[in-house]
């Protein structure tokens, strides 16, 4: 499509390096201030490497590094410690192996003050087509100037399986992911397991970054009250305890009116799993539009402001090996739905069935968005039969309306 919506690209000043979270003062004789770190890069490449860092005090100082997610001890410091008057610092870093990108946090003290910076060292990513973060089937287009959001994946074990559980698009200045992208099948949603409620913060990026969903949103400032709603439900995965509470991190909540979430959305959720569980793979890419600005939100549970969507959408691409009712010449079939969150709060609107009616094409769902969904399904079929399937009317296929 090459085009994307404002809210893709307007500037927002949160990168990766975050300045000092923390300073306290610990008595009236303590002068020192602050300490501060400067990079010569940050991010850095997924290759091997160092880099001189400078650490400006006015007292003694000490470093220390803590790490986020799976992967550990890959930094080092030359030293540990130094006084005002010497402030040159080596940083050591490791090959990364993996695909995904991995985080440290870097915490300097200087007498009752200190300060965290977040460093991250990219990952070997998989090849794929311009504009796209991999080559999973479920992903949209991603803008690779935008640096006020950013791609990242949740993996889970399914038996004795490593697999992807979800990926999001984070709004830093919002607080909300734009989108959760996933595979779905009766093997990656599992047997019953019901829901863990493990409301938390992702350990993918820091938490002053996120939305703190430990206790429900305050009122919005359009004086309703809103759920914590899921982009990826709770009842997709339900294979074991940790595989479901991923689904209760801040990064997949939306503010989301209560009677809209309980009713047509949750109606809309439950045919997504029946239509997964008659498939080989649902892909399935669940989004959110915001307006600039913040213009309607909500306040978490730390006081943060948080984004009211003011529409939300669901897109699926379902694969059917040897399927009889998919796109000649594929076994791929597409269906989307896109609702004005107000319209369809309201009552009459907010416990509609799922019908054929509410159904628009995925190339339909694509002109509301602005940018490319299915990112990779060019590649997998070629871009004439992608086309075709993305400008099916799902309305007039009756599998969807026969498996709901």
């Amino acid at each position: 499509m090459g085009r994307f919506r404002n809210i893709l690209t307007r500037p927002v000043t949160v990168l990766f390096v975050a300045l000092s979270l923390l300073c306290v003062s610990c008595g009236k004789d303590d002068t020192s201030t602050i300490p501060i770190l400067s990079f010569k890069t940050n991010p850095v490449p997924k290759e091997a490497g160092s880099q001189h860092l400078s650490v400006t005090a006015t007292a003694d100082w000490s470093v220390s590094v803590s790490y986020t997610g799976s992967q550990s001890d890959w930094l080092s410091t030359n030293r540990t410690s130094g006084d005002k008057d010497n402030g040159d610092l080596v940083l050591r870093y490791t090959e990364n192996l993996e695909e995904e990108d991995r985080l440290a946090t870097i915490r300097v003290q200087s007498g009752s003050k200190s300060s965290e910076y977040t460093f991250t060292q990219k990952g070997h990513k998989v090849e794929a087509p311009a504009g796209t973060a991999r080559v999973w089937m479920e992903l949209p287009e991603i803008d690779p100037h935008n640096s006020g959001c950013a791609f990242f994946t949740h993996t889970m074990t399914v038996g004795s399986v490593s697999t992807r559980n979800y990926s999001y698009y984070w709004d830093y200045a919002d607080r909300v992911s734009l989108w959760v992208a996933y595979p779905l099948n009766s093997w990656n949603i599992g047997s019953y397991y019901g829901r863990s409620d493990a409301w938390a913060f992702d350990p993918l990026l820091p938490a002053s970054l996120q939305s703190d969903v430990s206790s429900g949103y305050g009122r919005g400032n359009d004086g309703d009250r809103y759920d914590r709603g899921h982009q990826i439900p709770s009842a997709d995965r339900q294979g074991s305890y940790a595989n479901n509470a991923q689904t209760f991190y801040g990064t997949n909540m939306t503010p989301q009116n209560n009677g809209f979430n309980s009713g047509l959305w949750a109606h809309l959720e439950g045919s997504v799993r029946k239509w997964a569980d008659k498939s080989d793979t649902l892909y399935v890419l669940t989004g959110c539009v915001v307006e600039p600005g913040l213009r309607k939100y909500v306040t978490d549970a730390s006081s943060n402001k948080v984004a009211i969507p003011v529409a939300y959408y669901k897109a699926l691409l379902r694969y059917q090996r040897s399927s009889t009712v998919g796109v000649s010449g594929s076994d791929f079939m597409g269906c989307a739905f896109y609702f004005d969150h107000v319209e369809y709060s309201a009552a009459g609107k907010n416990d509609l069935p799922v019908s054929s009616g509410l159904s628009i094409s995925i190339a339909e769902l694509e002109k509301k968005l602005g940018y490319r969904l299915f990112a990779n399904l060019d590649a997998k079929v070629g871009e004439e039969t992608a086309a075709k399937i993305k400008n099916q009317n799902p309305s007039q296929v009756s599998w969807w309306w026969n498996n709901k």
